[in-house]
């Protein structure tokens, strides 16, 4: 039963992934087209026109926040979505129905993947030094997952009865990208509103990333222990709702 399930979430992930880009000129550039376009702009505007002082390889700050932004803000959109356009298969075959959002997240997982390559290479030809915190960065991506996973089980399930969630979902994306230190650096922002701040999960796993990957710090225990707690209890209230909610896919799809 377990290789099976495996298998079902390997070959939907990787179907997924096949279809998003088939009809596309560009195909698979455009996973890194995306984000690319997206620093390139960012990057003129707040390192030429709106420069950020103290803020050490501001590319590859700005660069690895987007990337992981946009990780999230896709998988969480097309898990959101995924249970209605896999109606037809829910129909001829029973199986756990989180498979599917799995395999959804799985799809922009490859992305986030192709586009940490990317990153590699700019970090590469900047000239900075790899160190050994680097290996938490596993640690902190891991977290990013299951945030991730947690989140799309939360909108999947009310998605279906609630249309509008998908629109009201991109306004808050848009919110929260302004509200996470992706483009600004934590620095700025006032030790008291800092503690708010973090309180968004995506804003912790942000800058961790960044202190592992680009800074050679390390965050202290206290920091993961919350972040881990936060995380899980996002995956528990996930789970919850889902279950709670599953029961009703059939007659809302």
């Amino acid at each position: 039963m377990r290789t099976n399930t495996w298998f079902l979430i390997r070959e939907l992930a990787i179907t997924d992934f096949k279809l998003r880009y088939n009809s596309s000129v560009l195909g698979y550039l455009w996973s890194l087209l995306n984000p690319l376009m997206m620093f390139a702009v960012l990057y003129i505007v707040f390192s030429i026109f709106m420069r950020f002082e103290g803020v050490e390889h501001y590319q590859l700050y700005l660069l690895l926040g987007i990337i992981i932004w946009t990780y999230f803000a896709e998988a969480t959109t097309n898990g959101m979505t995924s249970m209605q356009f896999k109606a037809s298969l829910i129909s001829k075959i029973n199986f756990p129905k989180w498979i599917i959002i799995i395999a959804s997240n799985l799809t922009s997982l490859l992305t986030l993947f192709i586009n940490f390559i990317v990153f590699s290479l700019f970090f590469i030809f900047s000239g900075t030094s790899i160190t050994s915190s680097m290996g938490l960065s596993i640690f902190y991506l891991f977290q990013l997952i299951v945030l991730t996973f947690s989140v799309s089980l939360i909108l999947c399930s009310f998605y279906l009865k609630f249309k509008d969630l998908q629109h009201i979902w991109t306004v808050l994306l848009q919110v929260g990208f302004w509200l996470t230190p992706i483009i600004y650096p934590i620095a700025m922002i006032p030790g008291k509103i800092q503690q708010l701040l973090f309180l968004n999960p995506m804003a912790r796993i942000i800058t961790d990333m960044r202190y592992t990957m680009i800074y050679d710090r390390i965050p202290t225990m206290q920091h993961n222990i919350v972040s881990i707690a936060i995380i899980t209890t996002m995956l528990i209230i996930g789970f919850v709702v889902f279950k709670k909610r599953s029961s009703k896919f059939a007659e809302e799809l």
